[in-house]
């Protein structure tokens, strides 16, 4: 397919979940190169997979009363959540692609049933309150695992290691737990970036086990 083409399809596509409330308005942009890399380079499996994770999470923000992300992802979220994926399976790498994935729904379904647990334990603070940044939490860690096993499917429909991805997932999910830190005492490292390196980690470490 061709790459304009498949963009245009994607940024279509982003337009629709900014009306559905999955996007803030002019997110389309950025949900449009998440989408589009993937339909271009890995045909309508990769796509759809993107698509699963953009409405899994804003199933899971919206079922969360107390969830800043109930409006929708801004488009620097899309990106956090979703350019290394898609920047992987451009450059040939299904697996990193899939496991960068699933980095992102294993840390957005622990983040979100994790605060909604009765409390949380942060590793420099003890038990804290849940929903408090690096804390982790019996319902989140049950979450992410869950979050990051729903992409095996995808890996056996893409043709690659469903443990790899699954692990990759989790590793990638975890480092966000310990990124957390760091972003709790440098003032200029936000949370987007925290993601992004994530889910870099998610995809690296599945290309190594893979």
């Amino acid at each position: 397919m061709n790459l304009l083409f498949a963009l245009l399809i994607a940024f279509a596509v982003a337009l629709l979940a900014e009306r559905l409330g999955w996007l803030r308005p002019k997110a389309a942009w950025a949900a449009a190169l998440v989408g589009g890399l993937p339909l271009w380079a890995g045909g309508l499996t990769a796509a759809l997979a993107v698509i699963f994770l953009v409405a899994l999470g804003s199933m899971a923000s919206r079922l969360n009363p107390s969830s800043p992300d109930r409006a929708g992802r801004t488009a620097f979220q899309v990106l956090a959540n979703g350019w290394p994926a898609a920047l992987g399976i451009a450059l040939g790498s299904p697996v990193f692609f899939l496991a960068a994935l699933a980095t992102a729904a294993a840390d957005t379904l622990a983040t979100e049933m994790g605060s909604r647990s009765r409390w949380a334990w942060h590793p420099l603070k003890g038990r804290v309150k849940p929903g408090t940044n690096a804390a982790v939490s019996g319902p989140g860690t049950l979450a992410l695992v869950l979050g990051a096993g729903l992409f095996a499917p995808w890996a056996w429909g893409l043709g690659v290691s469903a443990g790899a991805v699954v692990l990759g997932g989790m590793a990638g999910a975890l480092a966000d737990t310990l990124l957390g830190l760091v972003e709790d005492r440098l003032r200029w490292w936000s949370n987007d970036l925290t993601n992004l390196l994530a889910t870099t980690t998610g995809g690296l470490v599945a290309l190594w086990l893979a």
